[in-house]
């Protein structure tokens, strides 16, 4: 029987060096899979909106509400009719061509929340938040006209900056979380390591950004 030799020394059968090779890519593509729907954009961006009124108590639990069903609830459910109707292949529109509908109807959506939020009287963390989740959306939309970007990877460097970069090692955390939804995409030859840095720079760069507002 042909053998391979193990890290220890020891001869591996190569039969078993195969089985012991495929089993390591699926249980990687598990993970990947994982991390792609537990980190995804709707669920980030939701849990950074319904939380917002433990980082600005200013915000009431109603307007913290409101913000996410504009900015996630009522798109992720046009998301949902577009994949039941067959005009996107997948919840996470790997196709670049179907993505356009999505990124309309979720800038409406938002721009109609922005209306629902001055009816509230929201103080200005909230608009801050929308007007930054706008803009990257604008900005993904765009590059999206004629490159895929990872908008998985611009969420989640944006999310994570702002959640931890206020605390010791936060900038840290947040590289290394937003590295494993970068791992996660190119794992699963949704994007390229190039489209995948580019997502996080986006998200780095309406961090940065955000600093800048009032």
């Amino acid at each position: 029987m042909t053998e391979a030799p193990g890290t220890s020394g020891a001869r591996i059968p190569r039969g078993w060096q195969v089985e012991l090779d495929a089993d390591t890519r699926v249980a990687g593509t598990r993970l990947a899979w994982a991390v792609t729907h537990g980190l995804s954009p709707a669920l980030l961006v939701s849990v950074y909106l319904l939380l917002l009124p433990l980082r600005a108590p200013a915000t009431s639990w109603l307007q913290g509400l409101v913000t996410t069903v504009f900015v996630t609830g009522l798109p992720w459910h046009f998301l949902v009719w577009m994949k039941r109707r067959g005009h996107v292949t997948d919840l996470h529109v790997r196709e670049r061509a179907q993505r356009w509908p999505v990124f309309a109807f979720a800038a409406a959506s938002l721009l109609i929340g922005f209306g629902a939020e001055l009816l509230l009287q929201a103080p200005t963390a909230v608009f801050r938040a929308m007007a930054l989740i706008l803009a990257g959306l604008l900005v993904c939309a765009v590059v999206n006209l004629r490159w895929k970007l990872s908008v998985h990877t611009a969420v989640a460097a944006f999310i994570w900056l702002s959640v931890f970069a206020p605390m010791p090692w936060g900038a840290a955390v947040a590289l290394m979380l937003t590295m494993l939804v970068g791992w996660s995409r190119i794992e699963l030859r949704h994007h390229t390591p190039t489209q995948v840095l580019a997502g996080a720079l986006v998200g780095c760069l309406l961090f940065a950004g955000g600093l800048l507002l009032p």
